[in-house]
Parts: structure tokens; sequence; C-alpha cells
């Protein structure tokens, strides 16, 4: 196998993605400016006569109630801040209008779809939005965007990812995979570990560990737009090797109804030489056609890296990364991705296949929702 050597490729594509991302603002039509307004007055007097008597008056289950003791599960405590902001609105319209298993929750919780009309269903989920004092100090669940393949995601996890990397290179190829574990904490931030081994046919070990730590710096939930920052510290088993600290930006915004746009920088900064580093930005555009979870969505990712002692444009290393993210469970809790990342420049490889395998624990077991 040779290198790829594609002059002048990554300047086209480059130029192509700017105008992919110059043009997609323009994907934001008349749709947010057509939907309905919810009535939270008349909200709260639907929710007091059809929900109040399982979640509470105020949101939050009374466990001395005969009735929610007689739920398993039992109600979601819609008082609760962290619970209330980090599921969408439109996660609890599809639950109210069909009912707790149409995203595989209890099915206790029975769909309104022929109880209560739209409006009315729109009106009682915004209701139910405040019925959570603090709960904007959290990051709304609605800027929750997928999770890319190189991309940093900005919106704070409880997830593990199993990431699975083949790389074709000349010589030996190389299999490497990351188990990572995200827990949050605080009301915006987000500690992340990461245990990374590679196998080259010949020697399969353990190669590093990492440790950091994100919190979300700005969003906009009107603009639909988030921005967090993090910084993580590599620690390499080869007692030869430098230990890294890897700091970074990590943006998101949603165009319309249906267009994901996802950007990060990463530097990375050996501690014994600090010339050594190197620069990455990556971006992604993904569209999201349907408000269904369990379905395929298609991206496209291209990334850039540099040396600190880059001398000229050569040294930037390009790569685009097509990709599927597959819902597997019916609320998505549990999803795929799968890509090929194609080298635009002088790389010592000639593709990577890609396999991500994402559980959000947070919104319950991993075998929940696959029927």
């Amino acid at each position: 196998m040779e290198a790829n050597t594609r002059p002048g490729t990554a300047f086209r594509c480059s130029i192509a993605l700017v105008i992919a991302l110059g043009t997609a603002p323009l994907l934001a039509d008349a749709t947010d400016a057509a939907r309905p307004v919810a009535d939270v007055t008349a909200g709260r007097q639907v929710f007091e006569t059809v929900c109040a008597a399982c979640h509470g008056i105020a949101g939050q289950p009374d466990p001395a109630d005969p009735v929610v003791q007689a739920l398993d599960p039992q109600p979601a405590n819609l008082a609760d801040p962290l619970f209330n902001s980090r599921e969408p609105a439109n996660d609890w319209l599809t639950v109210v209008t069909h009912g707790g298993p149409a995203l595989g929750l209890s099915a206790a919780m029975p769909g309104q779809q022929n109880a209560l009309s739209e409006q009315q269903i729109r009106d009682v989920v915004a209701y139910a939005k405040t019925l959570a004092p603090g709960s904007e100090a959290y990051p709304p669940g609605e800027l929750n965007f997928f999770l890319p393949v190189r991309t940093k995601k900005a919106f704070p996890e409880d997830e593990v990812v199993w990431k699975s990397r083949y790389t074709e290179q000349e010589g030996r190829d190389v299999w490497r995979n990351v188990l990572e574990f995200e827990k949050r904490f605080g009301k915006r931030s987000m500690f992340v570990g990461e245990v990374i081994h590679e196998d080259d046919g010949e020697e399969s070990e353990i190669t590093e560990v990492e440790v950091g730590a994100k919190t979300v710096l700005h969003w906009n939930l009107a603009r639909r737009s988030i921005l967090s920052g993090a910084v993580v510290v590599a620690f390499p088993t080869d007692g030869d090797a430098s230990d890294e600290i890897i700091p970074y930006l990590a943006y998101g915004r949603q165009f319309g109804d249906a267009a994901l746009l996802q950007s990060s920088l990463r530097v990375i900064v050996p501690v014994d030489d600090a010339d050594d580093g190197e620069v990455e930005l990556a971006g992604i555009m993904q569209w999201r056609w349907t408000e269904r979870q369990r379905a395929v969505f298609p991206g496209l990712e291209v990334t850039a890296t540099a040396p600190f002692d880059a001398g000229d444009d050569d040294a930037v290393q390009w790569t685009v990364l097509p990709q599927l993210r597959i819902g597997l469970t019916r609320g998505g809790h549990v999803a795929l991705n799968l890509g090929v990342e194609f080298p635009l420049s002088d790389q010592s490889y000639d593709r990577r296949y890609h396999l991500n395998l994402l559980w959000d624990y947070a919104d319950g077991s991993f075998f929940k929702g696959w029927r």
C-alpha cells in the first residue's frame, strides 16, 4: 500500500466545506415562524386535570400516594432540574402523544393522542418544562446533538462509548479501541476518562489513559447553539513517551429543523517538548431528517491537523469522513456510528474504518427499548 498523495484535493475539499457551512443558515426556513405557539396557562389546566394524579401537582410524584405506589416504575420527577433540562421538548411531545413505549419507556405512561388535541399536548409539555425551578442554569437537551466520530461534542453527557478504528497502512495495519466513560457533575460540567488499546498484529497493549473535564461556556436556545471548553491530560503507558495536555473548544448549532453543524478545535501539547505539539480542527454537517430516534442519519466530517512548526501548507493533514448515525433503540440512547476516513493529503495510511457504539446510561439500561 502507498501513502496517499493528491495535490489540490485538500484545497478543493476545504473550499467545498466552507461553501457547505456558509450556506447552512439558509436551511433555517420559515418553519420556526410557522410553528404553533404553546399556551402555558392552558397547559397548566391540562396538567392539573390529566397529569397531576401520577406526576404530582407540582411535577414531583408523592411517594405516599396509593396511585404512585401502584406504578412500577415510578413516574418521572418533572421538578428535578437535571432531568427536566436534559430531555428535549420534542421527546416529551412524543411520549405524551404516543405513550412511554414510543421511546422505550414505561407502558404505565399512556398516550394522549385520542384524549387531547395537538395544541393541548403542546401546551401541557410547555407547562411541564416550567416545573423545575433552576433548570435554566442547565444546558437544555435541545442542544444535545449527535456524537460525531472525530469532532468533539459540546453537550455534557452521562455515557459510555466504545470507539473502534481500523487503519490500513503500509506495513502492519493497526486496530485501535477506546473505552470512554463520561459522567456529568454540577450544572453544566462533565468528567471524561478513556482507556486506549492498540493491536498491530505483533503487540497488543494498552497504550494510553486520558482523564479530563468539560464545561459548557455558553448556550443560546433561541439560536440553538452551544459552546464548551475542556482540558484533557493524556498519560502514555510507554515510559519514553511524553504526557500531553489537550485543551479544546467544541461548538454546535442547529439550522432549521434538520441541519446540525458541529466543530471543535484541539491543541495537543506534549509536556516534555511543547514545540512538538499540533492543532486539530474538525467539523461535521449532519442531517436529522426525522424526529424518530431509531433511524439512520447521514453526516460528512472534515478534519485538518497541523504541527506547531508547520512551515508550509503541505504540512496540514486533511481527511474527509462520511458517516452514518444509526439509532438502535426507540429512544436512541443506544446508537452506532459507522464511517470511513479518507486522507486528502500526504498521510502514512490509506483508509481508516470507524465504528463507535454509544450508550447513554442516564436514559436507562442498555437493553431497554430494543423491541
